[in-house]
């Protein structure tokens, strides 16, 4: 059976042959006081935390006090207790009061009175039942379970003292002495690290509602964590991504030299901006723009990398569909004037430059206003669009077509004599023959008269050339000549 029927009086043993000078262990201690070694640990992190200065000597494998503390040292009381709590006023962070089952408090360290704010008590004169933020943050109510069971209660509370708000972890225990039991209380203050929890729990919330994925790796690149929109645009869970590396998300689309600058730039410790082209889960491609920062310790060494992925598929569609309607006409996908004229003074310029030939194709429907007023614009806009897509089944990719008018095309031939696009102008103009649309009022088709200049020092621009062939068919209309290729005389 125990030795001792408290634990203070093992305690107060304990510190008796520590302040003796002997060598102590624990398994010394447990059979000296009849308890197991696990309680002997518990014994000995009770009085370190009450603030004796016990440490583990590993030469000698035995506890001890520091070499200047000695228990003689302390201011005792008048009367002689077994247990003094004397260098915890000084020492120990750990708030520690005890209280008479009555509620009378019988002492207190100074930690108990920065933390509950009781400095109203000196002379240990306070009692806990008649303190409402005792009652109300249910300390009450578990320090009389503590006395009614006699078992060791452990808490998290929070307590609200004079307007502050406060988080402890309080431990009670009823220790039965020779006169009256008494309610030994110990108390962490968990404020700081509650605060700090707080925080970042709500930096953990904002990264959640943001609407970007934010994302977080080790040097490596392995995935330590994922906010809450992974699998809204990766389609992959969180649960699959923590432990994985981003490159599962690449579409091999991206070219290499991009992940080379990309790592380049963050091992450096610079932050890295730019855009991927990803692959979902699924499969489905993506844009994502990314920026990639590298966490620092206080040694300033990169020890986690942060991303910041935003999903820009949508804003890349948008940009696709701007771009493809500032160049190209609507109708026939052609180029739009604009945009052909400046492509093509820069070839005329380089044209000129080396001697080259070029060949300027105007190609114009016949009485394409009587088609529109008697089939109507969709039956016109069809017919448009398929002799479109004859004319650049026929000219190369290295010659420039657009749309010059409400019904001409025009076609620049690089490297073209007029013999040459003679041919090109005479396939054209039996294929547009060949075209047949059907209308709610019939079917109709058109035909096409095709006009040719050959690039000359006269023709400083695109605007020049298209003038001349245009004037040349110009006169050939006005004479009701229709279906026909001139200029290539």
């Amino acid at each position: 059976m125990y030795k001792y029927t408290n634990k203070i009086d093992a305690l107060t043993a304990i510190l008796k042959r520590l302040d003796s000078g002997e060598k102590l262990n624990s398994d010394l201690l447990a059979h000296d006081l009849h308890v197991g070694v696990r309680t002997i640990y518990r014994y000995l992190n009770h009085l370190q935390v009450a603030g004796y200065p016990i440490y583990f000597d590993k030469a000698d494998k035995s506890y001890r006090f520091l070499d200047n503390f000695r228990l003689a040292q302390l201011k005792t009381s008048a009367v002689d207790e077994a247990f003094t709590l004397h260098p915890i006023n000084q020492v120990s962070g750990m708030a520690i009061a005890t209280f008479r089952t009555t509620g009378e408090c019988i002492h207190k360290n100074m930690a108990m009175s920065r933390l509950m704010g009781c400095s109203s008590w000196n002379h240990c004169n306070g009692n806990f039942r008649q303190l409402d933020w005792w009652r109300d943050s249910g300390l009450m109510a578990l320090s009389d379970e503590a006395i009614e069971t006699g078992r060791e209660l452990c808490r998290d509370l929070t307590l609200s003292i004079n307007g502050r708000e406060r988080w402890i972890q309080v431990r009670l225990t009823l220790v039965k002495q020779k006169k009256d039991p008494c309610l030994v209380f110990v108390a962490q203050d968990l404020s700081p690290r509650m605060h700090k929890e707080m925080q970042v729990a709500r930096f953990y919330a904002a990264m959640n509602q943001s609407p970007n994925l934010i994302l977080v790796t080790d040097t490596d690149g392995t995935i330590e964590y994922v906010s809450e929109q992974a699998e809204e645009l990766t389609g992959y869970t969180a649960e699959e991504l923590v432990g994985a590396n981003p490159r599962i998300l690449k579409s091999e689309q991206t070219p290499p030299e991009v992940y080379q600058n990309l790592w380049s730039t963050i091992s450096r410790g610079y932050t890295w901006n730019g855009e991927l082209y990803n692959r979902r889960k699924n499969g489905e491609f993506y844009w994502q723009h990314l920026q990639i920062s590298p966490i620092r310790n206080h040694q300033k060494d990169i020890r986690r990398f942060v991303a910041v992925i935003e999903d820009i598929s949508r804003q890349k569609r948008l940009e696709e569909e701007i771009y493809a309607y500032a160049i190209t006409d609507r109708n026939t996908g052609l180029y739009s004037r604009k945009i052909l004229f400046a492509l093509a003074d820069r070839d005329i310029a380089a044209a000129q430059r080396y001697g080259r030939s070029m060949t300027l194709l105007i190609v114009d429907i016949d009485r394409f206003k009587q088609c529109n007023e008697q089939f109507g614009y969709p039956a016109g806009n069809q017919f448009m669009r398929q002799l479109a897509d004859i004319c650049r089944s026929i000219v190369r990719t290295t010659d420039l077509i657009g749309r010059v008018g409400k019904d001409s095309f025009a076609i620049l031939l690089a490297e073209s004599e007029l013999s040459d696009a003679l041919l090109v102008a005479e396939r054209i103009r039996k294929k547009a023959g060949e075209i047949i649309i059907n209308a709610p009022e019939g079917a109709f088709t058109c035909t096409v008269s095709v006009g040719g200049v050959a690039l000359s020092a006269c023709h400083q621009n695109m605007e020049q050339l298209v003038l001349a062939c245009e004037g040349m068919l110009q006169s050939h209309l006005i004479q009701e000549q229709t279906n026909i290729c001139v200029g290539f005389a």
